[in-house]
């Protein structure tokens, strides 16, 4: 139950370093702060502790090899990434990010910007954070580490499954069409028609409001190609 505790304690911490990652991404590039971040309601981002964790257990042995870590973290990241993109694709029908506008994109779904952030990060992982993370963490009394890491583990479950079904549930009245390029047009649409809807639905839609832009926006809302022409305004 340690082991399993303590695994749980550094999958939230890097979740939820993922989350303030992405706030201050965000931050940088818009001079706002958006909470809205990640697939799941609460402040953390999976994909983050998923990636960190697989580097700090596979890559550990690489620390001293700055190029060959660097490499390896960009690698398994960027795979990380195109997987997750492409089996969210598959599974709600619609892309969750799209880097088909950055130079060196693999389908939009991975890029080399993105992908070099990725290795810089991972060394600073691997070589320094992680190690004192676990020094720290093993310092604490062990049964803080089992009820605080079955707490957050529970509570994340909790709250993907929450996600999830309400994403699946989710249904827009959204019955005139609106050509594919009139992307303000959309969002506006989209947007008034979430205010009957509740939390779960516009904190989705503010954390990833390139959905609103993407071709299998169409599919999501029910508006076939032939609505699509019988409804040009």
């Amino acid at each position: 139950m340690y082991s399993v505790g303590l695994l749980l304690c550094i999958f939230f911490i890097y979740s939820f370093l993922g989350y303030v990652t992405e706030v201050l991404s965000v931050y940088n590039s818009q001079h706002a702060f958006v909470f809205s971040r990640g697939y799941l309601i609460g402040p953390y981002i999976p994909i983050f502790g998923i990636g960190s964790i697989l580097m700090s257990y596979f890559l550990t042995p690489y620390k001293n090899d700055l190029i060959a870590l660097f490499v390896l973290c960009l690698t398994i990241c960027c795979l990380l990434e195109y997987f997750t993109s492409l089996v969210m694709e598959k599974i709600f029908k619609l892309r969750w990010w799209d880097y088909s506008q950055k130079k060196f994109n693999i389908n939009g779904r991975v890029c080399l910007e993105y992908g070099v952030m990725f290795g810089f990060g991972g060394i600073v992982i691997v070589k320094f954070l992680n190690p004192l993370l676990i020094d720290i963490l093993l310092s604490l009394p062990s049964l803080f580490v089992i009820t605080f890491g079955f707490t957050v583990g529970f509570i994340m479950l909790a709250d993907f499954i929450i996600s999830t079904y309400t994403l699946l549930q989710l249904k827009i009245d959204f019955n005139v069409f609106v050509e594919k390029d009139s992307t303000v047009r959309i969002k506006k649409e989209i947007m008034n028609s979430l205010e009957k809807y509740h939390f779960f639905h516009k904190r989705l839609f503010r954390a990833f409001p390139n959905i609103l832009k993407n071709k299998s926006m169409l599919e999501l809302f029910n508006v076939s190609e032939k609505s699509a022409k019988d409804n040009p305004s």
